[in-house]
């Protein structure tokens, strides 16, 4: 116990390392799987950053080339204004005006401011708010104006919210005289929102969406424009232009789905497969080595067991010879081994156990036991009877059957099963002769042969009768079942109508029936013949119908009905009782077999009457058998053998 018990701890213990490897091993594949993937997504990262940086870029040169134009131009009227020391007139400006708002395609209006007030806007149409306007007075434009003032150079802020509406970008450019004196200010307002229309456009047509971000002294960043889909790979740029500081962020437009998932899947996946092909592997190999251990265990523990058996055991070959035999066949036989092993069976024993084995093996199909009673003889020629079961063996070779052989020394059993019958048979001749005597009294007195019975004696008296009939009935069947066993029993078989002896036999019990409130009918009449003994038969009938009325409900009928079966008849029996019970159904047609064996089972009986019937009906060349539903009744069958009448042949 203790070896098996270490040989299990060593196998799961290997079992465990074997599944720790493949573990391990997934995990080592999946590792490098991730590795590549993450080297595979930063490739694919980098190319669609240089992409996307590219064209951004482009995106950018519009940017500023729209600006630039537009600032150029501006930056030219600052000098004009310096070169006429500030003397500028409204029909001389009207040109330079003209041409400015004809190349700059996003100039919304142009104002001169003469000491930092608008005296001049133009176009003036839509933009009257801003004429009058002093730049001291405005907190939010003031600083920046004092900016471009201080450095001296022109400057582009925004965008800002327009006293005319909407949003622009306004560029300042100070205007300084000869002297080096402060004249005043040139300040274009360019439309933004056309600025930023045009650019999303390219943008558009390049695939991208765009973010435009102004950046402050400080570093911080406020959303001018822009969009902003979550998990897509982005650059960003830097526009410097004018003292104005931005910064644009791109982002494909639409992103390619990601094809990491279907890499990761297929990935995972042919890991997943190695290790499980070589943990299958290593499992495979264990589980063969522990099949060829458990197959040598098996094998010592059946050598074991076929040598240490209190029953004889042999293998036997295809042609009847003994290829082994165990120490208690040895015994029984009382030889040994060497004068057993390569012999036949057959020669241990007569003509009757030759013909016997041929017929058990012939019978005997893989892995199935049939058992016959036969006689060996031992050394001393002394005999010895035996019951002999075979079963054959499941051989990798169907070419050389072998059976396994189990010898069973009856000897014992039977002399006590002689002993029992006898002292059956016995005590029921005993018990026979009193129990005349004592029915044939109490008969008389329930009659009336001797007088007016009192009525407090006629209860009594009736119950005295009727277990006298019933002890009748014991005692006759086991007569007769002893007489069967004991093949006492004289059979009178002849060629008979059946349809008489049917209705001879519902007639006789049909009174019996009426006791339980059961009518016995038979459906269609039977113009076969069978060759049976006429009083053994109505025999069986009346033990099926006796039983299928005891277990019948009140009002309801046993029907008896036959069916040709080739050259057998097949006579049924069907009642509507409470079916046979599974667990009981192996039993039924044993001695003392009921399936109620308490001592308050609901229907009287000895258990004897069906073991009596399958005796007799088998005598008389028949068989008989049920079919049964639990819940749904019961049918009890026998089949006779069909013969012409004429002839009292076969048909």
């Amino acid at each position: 116990m203790t070896g098996l018990a270490r040989q299990s701890a060593k196998s799961r213990r290997r079992r465990t390392l074997n599944w720790a490897i493949s573990l391990g091993l997934l995990l080592l594949l999946g590792l490098g799987v991730e590795l590549l993937l993450q080297q595979y997504a930063l490739r694919q990262l980098e190319t669609a950053q240089q992409r996307l940086t590219a064209r951004a870029g482009e995106v950018r040169a519009v940017l500023l080339s729209e600006l630039n134009a537009t600032l150029h131009l501006a930056t030219g009227l600052a000098s004009y204004i310096g070169a006429r020391q500030g003397q500028v007139h409204s029909p001389e400006l009207q040109p330079w005006l003209d041409g400015l708002l004809r190349q700059g395609r996003h100039i919304r209006n142009i104002g001169l401011a003469p000491d930092n007030r608008i005296s001049f806007v133009y176009p003036l149409a839509g933009n009257e708010r801003a004429l009058g306007l002093y730049y001291p007075d405005q907190p939010q434009q003031w600083p920046a104006v004092q900016r471009v003032i201080a450095s001296r150079e022109p400057g582009l802020d925004g965008p800002l919210q327009l006293v005319q509406g909407g949003n622009g970008l306004i560029y300042r450019v100070p205007v300084f005289l000869g002297n080096d004196s402060y004249w005043g200010l040139i300040s274009t307002v360019i439309d933004f929102d056309r600025l930023y229309a045009r650019v999303e456009q390219v943008a558009r047509q390049l695939d991208l969406l765009i973010r435009l971000e102004r950046l402050d002294e400080a570093g911080a960043a406020s959303l001018i424009k822009g969009h902003d889909p979550a998990g897509a790979p982005t650059v960003a740029l830097q526009v410097r232009l004018a003292g104005a500081h931005w910064r644009l962020e791109a982002r494909e437009a639409q992103t390619q789905p990601s094809s990491l998932l279907w890499l990761r899947v297929l990935g995972w996946g042919l890991a997943l497969a190695v290790s499980a092909l070589i943990g299958l592997t290593l499992h495979g190999q264990h589980r063969q080595a522990s099949l060829l251990l458990a197959l040598n265990q098996s094998q010592r523990q059946f050598r074991r067991a076929f040598e240490q058996a209190p029953q004889g055991l042999a293998l036997l070959d295809a042609e009847g010879r003994l290829l082994s035999v165990n120490r208690t066949l040895c015994r029984l036989l009382q030889r040994e081994p060497g004068s057993l092993v390569g012999h036949r069976l057959a020669q241990f024993g007569g003509a009757e156990l030759e013909v016997g084995l041929n017929g058990l093996l012939a019978e005997g199909g893989e892995g199935q036991a049939r058992g016959r009673q036969l006689c060996l003889f031992d050394a001393q020629g002394e005999p010895i009877d035996i019951e002999l079961s075979a079963a054959a063996l499941d051989d990798d070779a169907p070419e050389q059957p072998r059976w396994i052989l189990h010898l069973q020394d009856i000897r014992e059993s039977k002399r006590l099963l002689r002993l029992q019958n006898e002292f059956v048979s016995t005590v029921s001749h005993e018990l026979r002769t009193p129990l005349t005597a004592i029915r044939g009294p109490l008969e008389l007195i329930n009659a009336g042969a001797l007088g007016e019975v009192p009525a407090a004696m006629r209860q009594m008296l009736q119950i005295a009768g009727d277990n006298s009939q019933r002890l009748a009935l014991l005692i006759n069947d086991l007569l007769d079942i002893g007489k069967l066993e004991a093949g006492r029993m004289l059979f009178d078989c002849r060629t008979h109508a059946l349809q008489p002896l049917i209705e001879q036999a519902l007639q006789a019990n049909q009174a019996y029936a009426a006791d339980y409130g059961v009518r016995l009918r038979q459906i269609g009449a039977c113009p076969d013949w069978v060759r049976v003994d006429e009083r053994r038969l109505q025999q069986v009938l009346s033990n099926l119908l006796a039983n299928a009325a005891k277990f019948s409900p009140r009002g309801t009928d046993v029907e008896l009905f036959t069916e040709r079966r080739g050259q057998w008849l097949r006579l049924h029996v069907r009642d509507r009782g409470p079916g046979i019970a599974a667990a009981f159904r192996p039993r039924i047609f044993q001695k003392f077999a009921q399936a109620d064996a308490s001592d308050s089972r609901q229907q009287s009986g000895t258990g004897l009457g069906l073991a009596i019937s399958k005796e007799l009906v088998e005598q008389m060349g028949g068989q008989i058998g049920f079919d049964s539903v639990e819940g749904q009744g019961a049918i009890f069958w026998l089949e006779l053998p069909r013969v012409d009448a004429s002839e009292g042949q076969p048909p």
